[in-house]
């Protein structure tokens, strides 16, 4: 690792990043690293050196002396931070030693020439950074002003001066007229006489449109000149002075000497560097970005985004690099907190603290929603870049779960003022899901193969243009095989490899046998290889393996990442773990299996790998389970589907038929319910098969929820499996079952209005929960809320929220948070605060969007609908409710969308649009079926009363008006309560009797509802309902 000696202000010495300040020692010790650094790159004798640490009063023996000085800091600091020996010491050389000088006068020169390439931004970029390097204070200012301390000072001088110059005209190219005004005075400042700080300070003067500030500014000039030097201004200041009185523009640059922008290393990529230049270029002046490097494994992504790395760091600013491992899609987030963690500094937001826990304060919020930890890292991205610009560079995102993707998605639609360049790799074929969800919103940069002449400028560099056609011929033009032929050349001894495979096994073979064990042993664990793991998967210390893998690394077989390696590109991995024995091979990944146990996608992987089905199912269940908590539904589908190929692969009943389970919850959030249907027909048949009573309670608990509602399965049969788990769990005294299958009994007599029911089981879920634990009470308790939430009993429904929802962000559950934020916002419906009720609508269905099952949002936004009618805002109503039909169609959840059918209906006939609201009323209808849940029926039965025949098509209205009150009148609730919530179809089924010259039927319709409403505190609800009837 390199270390950076920094001569600006008091010495010190740096490591790593962010940078760790080293110990010096003594004064002595200090003052010698501070004469090699000002006189570098000079090899300074002992006598010399002696002379100036003892001021001529050198001991005895003086070489002896220095060398003992010499000794202490190699051991305190790096070996080689001072080479040479007792005929003469000097510096280290870069990278393994860097002065803060020396990298100032770098970053100024690149300064000038990204300036000089029409690339403001970069070389705003490298400017700022020059000037925090100088900006710490005069070089040295623990030493006297001795001729080698003058000397370094006056360098720092002159650069600081430079780096004035260099950043106020980068902010003139950028259009930072206030940046180059500040920067420019500071120069004038320092030395008024400079006239190419006066120049910049008028250009900034004229762009800021204060022209008079600078004609005043170039007077004060040239009367100083004249008045104490006897001078006038150079030709370029009066040309500057000129143009202000003509109005026109300057003729040219205010003064800068800029070489050519190196060539790249990447050869056969310069139209595709140039492009990613402008986009940094962009970044790193405000406008952040994120780019999609596509193409096939070994095409040259990771190399060319390795080049752009290069280029961010060269210019200033901060790199974030970390690649994503398919073993580690269920962690969350886990390629931003790779890539992140170095360069942060504690402490983090309280929504991060769970992604970097070292990092957090105490009290954080450790699971915090995931919108909120994007949000948060938005901002965190926004403040790390306030002084530097950040290329955040992903590898391989065809890896990445979906919470990375979705990450990357909110980063480019708000950057919240970040300037951050992303940058990602991604395979095209199985990367395509990432590529289209990115697509969009980011930029994507298909890599294709090197073309003739590229191929041929490489051969030339490694000795062999004659080959040049030959390869291209032989490889296509892919780079990675390319580099690996003409590696395989470069062997002593070695022709033309007959193979790739043949190459990679020769070069892997010549570092001995240790080393070879080490690769073949890393490619079995994966693409990145942490020498903890592989020592345990050996035998073998830590260091030992540290040690191997540094020769790997010397060969480029492998590459330091960190903690851990990485094999230097596919191509190695793949031919390593082909070529091992298929039982090493086992042996290793059972092993893995065991070392990996608590990272269960990856032990899951091994185990499998290893045959060892039962492990590997089971763990890949966890990682399923895992994904599914935090709304990955389409990860924990990927990982059930491998969870239930090794379960079948063990025959193993048991654990079939809980994969087949989970499975179906992770399809149910995918809306794919037949497919759902599917599972729980065969997690049936393996609980049958393999006699376990509390699989065969776990299923019937799903066979009794929303799948086969949303598949029109008659709700009486899922009463009937509902009511067999409860026997189930009676028998088996499992009170956590019975909170959940109670629970469930409760949600569908709700729907079915039968409320007194729905209470009761409510009431006694929630006593089995506080006999079982947090998991089971909170089930019980959301089925209890949903009998209280329907009836309106506000009182009653608080005491439940206040417990369920800070429970449900505890554990946390977001398929009951969202509900439970739902039905928070009845009682401000109730009062009628209208705006609180939206906010915990809204706030509802952001919690939907994280929680997996996102087909709930067409419900809350139906619900959206119902608010903005009963505040009489019409027309966003309509278009909420139109929103939520769309959302959903006609393959919707069979509650979901006959209830959005039925609220929009009442809108419309609100509006007068009887035609089409009975059109919407028959649909919902149909679509609910005849076995529906009354709830659903009665409010679409009430809207074809209400509206009255039409074209005489769809349910006659005096049927529908029957038919409805029937079902009214079989509502079931405790004294002084009733179905609020479904207060439209009463008031619709009022109406329609009161069109029939039945107003005493009317009242007697309304009579319930009203003295519900009014008992409960539903104000504004009571109001409306004593108009209904004169």
């Amino acid at each position: 690792m390199s270390v950076t000696v920094r001569l600006a202000g008091p010495l010190r010495v740096e490591r790593g990043s962010p940078p760790e300040a080293l110990r010096l020692g003594s004064p002595k010790e200090r003052r010698l690293l501070a004469l090699l650094a000002a006189r570098r790159p000079a090899v300074l004798t002992g006598e010399q050196l002696a002379a100036e640490l003892w001021n001529g009063d050198a001991p005895r023996s003086p070489a002896a002396g220095v060398a003992t000085l010499v000794s202490r800091l190699r051991s305190r600091l790096e070996p080689d931070i001072l080479l040479g020996d007792r005929g003469g010491y000097r510096l280290g050389a870069p990278p393994t030693v860097v002065v803060d000088l020396d990298e100032a006068a770098r970053l100024l020169d690149e300064s000038d020439r990204r300036l000089a390439a029409a690339a403001p931004g970069l070389a705003a970029s490298a400017a700022a950074r020059a000037l925090r390097l100088l900006g710490t204070g005069e070089p040295l200012p623990e030493e006297a002003d001795e001729p080698w301390v003058a000397a370094a000072r006056d360098e720092w001088r002159e650069l600081l001066r430079r780096a004035r110059h260099a950043d106020a005209r980068a902010a003139l190219g950028s259009g930072d007229a206030t940046r180059a005004r500040r920067t420019a005075a500071d120069a004038v400042a320092a030395d008024r006489f400079d006239e190419t700080a006066h120049r910049l300070l008028m250009r900034a003067h004229r762009q800021a449109g204060e022209p008079s500030r600078a004609v005043e500014l170039y007077h004060r000039l040239r009367t100083a000149l004249a008045d104490e030097l006897g001078v006038e201004p150079a030709p370029e200041t009066r040309d500057d002075h000129l143009a202000l009185l003509q109005e026109r523009p300057p003729t040219g640059p205010a003064a800068t000497t800029a070489r050519p922008v190196p060539a790249s290393h990447c050869v056969g990529r310069d139209a595709e560097i140039a492009r990613l230049t402008e986009r940094w270029d962009a970044a790193a002046r405000g406008t952040s970005g994120l780019v999609l490097l596509a193409g096939e494994a070994g095409i040259g992504k990771t190399r060319l985004a390795g080049e752009v790395a290069g280029l961010a760091a060269a210019t200033g600013g901060r790199v974030a690099a970390a690649r994503c491992h398919g073993a580690e899609r269920s962690l969350f987030l886990q390629p931003l907190v790779d890539a992140l963690g170095p360069v942060l500094a504690a402490p983090v937001p309280p929504a991060l603290a769970g992604l970097f826990p070292d990092l957090g304060s105490p009290g954080s919020d450790d699971h915090a929603e995931p919108r909120r930890v994007f949000a948060a890292l938005a901002a965190l991205l926004a403040d790390l870049t306030a002084t530097a610009p950040l290329l955040l560079v992903l590898d391989d995102l065809q890896n990445a779960g979906l919470a990375t993707v979705e990450l990357l998605h909110f980063l480019a639609l708000r950057p919240a003022g970040a300037r951050v360049l992303v940058l990602t790799t991604v395979r095209a074929e199985e990367g395509a899901e990432a590529l289209a969800q990115l697509d969009t919103v980011g930029e994507r940069l298909d890599l294709g193969p090197l073309d003739a002449a590229a191929v041929t400028l490489l051969a030339e560099r490694a000795g062999r243009r004659d080959l040049g056609a030959t390869i291209h011929r032989r490889t296509r033009g892919h780079p990675l095989f390319v580099v690996e032929t003409l590696r395989g050349l470069a062997a002593p001894g070695s022709g033309v490899p007959e193979s790739l495979q043949a190459a990679v096994l020769a070069r892997v073979r010549r570092l001995g046998d240790e080393v070879e064990e080490l690769l073949r042993a890393g490619a079995v664990l994966g693409a990145a290889v942490d020498p903890e793991v592989a020592a345990g998967l050996l035998e073998l210390p830590v260091p030992e393996i540290a040690r191997r893998c540094e020769r790997a690394a010397a060969a480029r077989l492998l590459l330091p990442t960190g903690a851990t390696y990485e094999f230097a590109n596919d191509l190695v991995h793949e031919v390593l773990y082909a070529t091992t024995p298929a039982p090493v091979r086992r042996l290793h990944h059972r092993r893995a299996a065991d070392l990996l146990a608590g990272t269960p996608e990856s032990a899951g992987t091994h185990a499998a790998a290893a045959q060892d089905w039962p492990r590997a199912a089971r763990a890949l269940l966890l990682a399923g389970e895992t994904a599914a908590r935090r709304g990955a539904m389409g990860d924990a589908e990927s990982l059930h589907g491998r969870a239930l190929a090794a379960a079948e692969r063990a025959g193993d009943h048991e654990i079939t038929g809980r994969v087949l389970v989970a499975r179906s919850r992770a399809r149910e959030g995918l809306e794919r319910h037949e497919e759902a249907w599917s599972d729980l027909r065969g997690a049936a048949a393996a609980a049958r098969e393999a006699g376990d009573r509390r699989l065969e309670m776990a299923v019937l608990r799903q066979l009794g929820g929303d799948v086969p509602i949303a598949l029109g399965v008659p709700p009486a049969e899922c009463v009937t499996h509902l009511r067999t788990g409860l026997r189930r769990a009676a028998s088996l005294g499992d009170r956590g079952a019975e909170a959940d299958l109670r629970g469930r009994l409760a949600i569908l007599a709700t729907n079915d209005l039968r409320f007194g029911e729905a209470i009761d089981q409510g009431r006694r879920a929630v006593a089995a929960g506080r006999d079982a634990g947090d998991h089971a009470l909170l089930v019980g308790l959301d089925g209890l809320k949903a009998a209280y939430a329907y009836t309106g009993m506000l009182d009653e429904l608080a005491e439940v929220i206040d417990e369920l929802e800070p429970l449900a962000r505890r554990l946390p559950d977001r398929a009951v948070l969202q509900w439970a934020v739902f039905e928070g916002s009845f009682p401000a419906i109730a009062a009628g605060r209208w705006d609180e009720a939206r906010e915990r609508i809204a706030e509802a269905m952001a919690v939907t969007r994280h929680s997996g099952f996102g087909g709930h949002d067409a419900w809350f936004l139906a619900h959206l609908g119902w608010v903005a009618r009963q505040q009489g805002q019409l027309d966003e109503a309509v278009d909420a409710g139109r929103r939520a039909l769309l959302r959903n169609g006609d393959a919707g959840h069979r509650w979901w969308t006959p209830t959005s059918c039925a609220l929009l209906a009442t809108t419309l006939l609100a509006r007068g649009e009887v035609a089409e609201a009975r059109l919407l009323a028959d649909r919902g209808l149909a679509l609910a079926g005849p076995d529906a849940v009354a709830a659903c029926r009665a409010r679409c039965l009430a809207v074809l009363a209400e509206a009255g025949d039409g074209d005489g098509a769809g349910v006659p209205a005096d049927t529908a008006l029957l038919e409805a009150d029937r079902l009214l009148s079989g509502v079931t609730a405790p004294p002084a309560t009733a179905w609020l919530l479904g207060a439209d179809a009463y008031v619709s089924v009022a109406r329609a009797w009161m069109a029939r010259g039945r107003e005493a039927r009317a009242r007697e319709t309304l009579a319930p509802l009203l003295t519900a409403a009014r008992a409960h505190g539903w104000r504004h609800l009571a109001e409306d309902l004593s108009r209904v009837v004169p």
